[in-house]
């Protein structure tokens, strides 16, 4: 989705209630930057590419990436790397961590009851 006119006022509404934050740029041309970071501030998780501030951050427990920041050549075939992880990482970590939910229908993963 491509947001027209986006600000500080645009991004600040789209962060409030956030689960997960989905940023796929292509590497290297980073656009993660401040929204991502108004994410996890606002309680969200980040999927993302490794590019970025989000390369540096992200440490394999505080939100998921999406492949291995790797890059290649071919941008055909670097979408379609790409498209892959997206949708393992949603199958294979996002989607089930959505539904294991304890008694009271909070989610279970990563809390310290």
């Amino acid at each position: 989705m491509f947001v027209e006119d986006y600000d500080i006022n645009v991004g600040r509404h789209l962060v409030q209630g956030v689960d997960v934050w989905l940023n796929n740029p292509r590497r290297p041309l980073e656009a993660s930057g401040t929204s991502g970071q108004k994410v996890v501030l606002n309680g969200g998780l980040n999927l993302s590419v490794l590019d970025g501030w989000w390369a540096e951050a992200y440490d394999g427990q505080n939100g998921f990436a999406i492949g291995m920041g790797r890059t290649h050549s071919n941008m055909t075939v670097h979408d379609a790397q790409d498209a892959e992880a997206l949708q393992r990482t949603l199958r294979d970590e996002v989607i089930p961590l959505y539904y294991q939910r304890d008694n009271d229908g909070l989610p279970e993963a990563g809390s310290s009851a």
